[in-house]
């Protein structure tokens, strides 16, 4: 469940106002107050009360008496750092320490080996990239890269190029631009959260302007790619991936490659704009 302080995030990133209301209606029932509770910390006792109840507690195991010998000798100062009330204390004063290894039990051969236990799931760093999405004919998406990978001029007048020849509109208007992560926390899955955090980025954008996208033209630059790597995409719409046109200026058999990726995309266009008539 996504806590308030992150829900409001996403809400902001994908535009949406929360509103909160500053007086009272007249004749209107009274606005429930939300408070968000704090956990407390279970409080401790002073070291000084932890110590005296070690002191005071009597060990588990009574150990066996000393022979005679032992005795005599005198007692060292300092106990061993491995010691039963050496580990006690410093469990009681909140240090992290390894319990003592028990002595190694005799081998047995008909026993059988130890299962070997399952390591922790790593978390790791979020994904980052920055998209710009814009909207071609109010119907379909078109994402761009931004930041450091944005759009040159003249790769802008080759994308323009580009969606005339595949029969598309070759103007497009931006919308707004998502730089993620929005926290800086690590995370399980980068890749599959950041798909989330855009579709959700580009659901709320699709309701606040009041748009119905059935397609979209994917330009993700290289901080993005890893959303449109296969097939798993972040949209449930018919999605098309281009290449960056900044690839393609002075490179004439990078334009004839890309030709048929630009024929698939007229085609779809064509039958949604048939489908929508």
């Amino acid at each position: 469940m996504i806590a308030d302080p992150q829900r409001l995030q996403y809400l902001e990133a994908m535009g949406i106002p929360a509103w909160v209301s500053r007086y009272r209606l007249i004749n209107a029932r009274p606005t429930e107050h939300c408070e968000w509770e704090m956990p407390t910390a279970a409080e401790k006792p002073a070291p000084g009360q932890r110590l005296h109840a070690l002191l005071e507690t009597p060990p588990a195991h009574p150990e066996p008496a000393a022979p005679a010998s032992a005795v005599a000798s005198p007692e060292p100062a300092e106990r061993v750092e491995g010691s039963a009330p050496v580990a006690r204390a410093r469990a009681l004063l909140g240090e992290d320490q390894a319990p003592a290894e028990a002595p190694a039990p005799a081998a047995d051969a008909t026993a059988a080996p130890p299962a070997p236990v399952a390591a922790a799931a790593e978390r790791a760093a979020p994904l980052r990239f920055s998209l710009t999405l814009a909207v071609l004919d109010q119907r379909w998406w078109l994402l761009l890269p931004g930041g450091r990978e944005g759009v040159s001029a003249a790769a802008q007048t080759l994308l323009k190029q580009m969606l005339v020849a595949a029969g598309l509109p070759g103007d497009w208007r931006a919308l707004s631009s998502l730089d993620w992560p929005l926290m800086e926390t690590p995370v399980d899955d980068p890749v599959g959260e950041a798909r989330d955090g855009l579709a959700v980025f580009c659901g709320g954008q699709a309701m606040r302007n009041g748009l119905s996208i059935t397609g979209a033209i994917v330009i993700p630059g290289e901080g993005a790619a890893a959303l449109f790597a296969d097939d798993d995409t972040p949209f449930e719409i018919d999605c098309h991936r281009w290449p960056h046109p900044a690839s393609l200026l002075g490179d004439p058999a990078a334009k004839r490659a890309c030709w048929p990726q630009l024929h698939a995309t007229g085609e779809a266009w064509r039958q949604a704009t048939a489908g929508a008539a």
